[in-house]
């Protein structure tokens, strides 16, 4: 196993795995702001020992000419232990890193948080892990070396959170330490359990190798992880045309996505309704679909509306009122005109020539319930549509008698 007196420092390590001269620090100076004498001792013997501020370097550089952005600790700056600073030095590293889409290389080397500190410095292993979850949720690559010794919350939190996770080999890996075990338990914990190649043949890192063999293996995952086409790991979405283009409606109060009330024509959410043929007219300028009059699916032309408000004053066109519009979602197959949503409970009204229909107590979704019938404010003479016929007796018809609210042959089982 690899012993304290040849570890190697962090800087030589860095140099091992970048690009040469690309190295560029992203650290500024910490102060020592300890009221505690003997902490104060402590931190000023580690800046002399190792020439850093802290136990943490973080920096960007260059591995195979594709900028990687790195975080590594100093195990003789007080064991690597994280503190505030050093911290507060990570997560700055890390949104710096997603905010900059660029692929995160971690290679810890720690006791775990400093005790001198307290509570305060565990927190920190929670802050540092939320923001490297923020960084793969971005779609961006998260690769771990684990070096001689990670243990404690380090391990915990940071450590085991990568896509791909190597270790230096003969490695001390595990969450409590040897010394620590005996002193709890006392008795000597199994040898050759925490170790990185007892690791790898359980499973728990990806592999084994030493520092000179990862710039390789780091470029290989990197070309596999990031697309350079798309400036980040995954693909970008081809750009939509059309109503979806214009994002989910608005609802009735204003939020987005929320189902929006019918509008006074009985067109649901402002849609287009299909015009003769079964097709939709074209998207009007203002990124809305036009309506159409029912007139001209009998071959009177009549010019295209564009939805407006709702309560729209005097002097605006009669609003018609056409058959819903063609949806996806809901209980009908895809692109099945008049099967919306069920969270709608979008209710059918109209009045039949022969009087109004009696009103179902029961909401209407699709093939589910049946549909009211209640009669509008507007009646048929005010809008010039006729009522719409019941489907008794049509086959495939759900409800015989019961009032349909899509065209005929449209397939949708009311």
């Amino acid at each position: 196993m690899t012993g304290p007196s040849d570890r190697e420092p962090v800087l030589q390590l860095i140099e091992a795995v970048l690009d040469g001269g690309s190295w560029r620090t992203w650290d500024e100076p910490v102060p020592v702001t300890t009221r505690d004498p003997g902490y104060r001792a402590d931190l000023e013997r580690a800046r002399e020992r190792t020439g850093l501020d802290e136990s943490v370097i973080t920096g960007e550089g260059r591995i195979r000419g594709r900028r990687v952005a790195v975080v590594a600790c100093e195990f003789r700056f007080l064991a690597g232990s994280i503190g505030v600073a050093a911290g507060e030095r990570l997560v700055r590293a890390v949104e710096r890193a997603t905010a900059e889409r660029l692929p995160l290389l971690a290679a810890p080397a720690s006791g775990g948080t400093r005790m001198q500190e307290g509570t305060v410095a565990f927190v920190q292993m929670v802050k540092v892990t939320a923001a490297i979850a923020g960084h793969k949720a971005a779609g961006l690559p998260y690769l771990v070396y684990l070096r001689h010794p990670t243990t404690g919350g380090v391990l915990a939190s940071w450590g085991s959170l990568g896509h791909l996770t190597a270790a230096e080999p003969g490695a001390l890996i595990g969450f409590l330490g040897p010394r620590v075990h005996q002193a709890l338990y006392g008795e000597e914990f199994p040898p050759g359990v925490q170790t990185a190649e007892n690791l790898l043949a359980h499973g728990l890192v990806d592999a084994v190798l030493p520092a000179r063999e990862l710039p390789a293996v780091v470029a290989d995952a990197l070309d596999v992880l990031c697309d350079d086409t798309a400036g980040a790991a995954g693909t970008v979405p081809p750009p939509q045309s059309g109503p979806e283009a214009a994002g989910p409606a608005a609802g009735a109060d204003g939020g987005p996505g929320t189902p929006a009330a019918p509008s006074p024509a009985g067109v649901p959410d402002g849609g287009a309704a299909p015009v003769s043929g079964g097709t939709t007219p074209p998207a009007s300028p203002a990124g809305r679909e036009p309506r159409r009059d029912p007139a001209a699916a009998d071959g009177a032309p009549a010019p295209a509306v564009t939805e407006g408000p709702a309560g729209a004053g005097p002097g605006s066109p009669p609003p018609p009122s056409p058959p819903p519009p063609t949806r996806s979602g809901g209980h009908g197959a895809p692109g099945a005109p008049g099967c919306g949503p069920c969270s709608r409970r979008r209710a059918v009204r109209s009045r039949p020539s022969a009087g109004p229909a009696p009103a179902s107590t029961t909401p209407g979704c699709c093939s589910r319930s049946p549909v009211s019938a209640a009669p509008r404010a507007s009646s048929s003479a005010t809008t010039g549509t006729t009522a719409r016929r019941p489907r008794s007796g049509r086959a495939g018809c759900a409800r015989p008698g019961a009032v349909c609210a899509s065209p005929p042959n449209s397939g949708c089982r009311c």
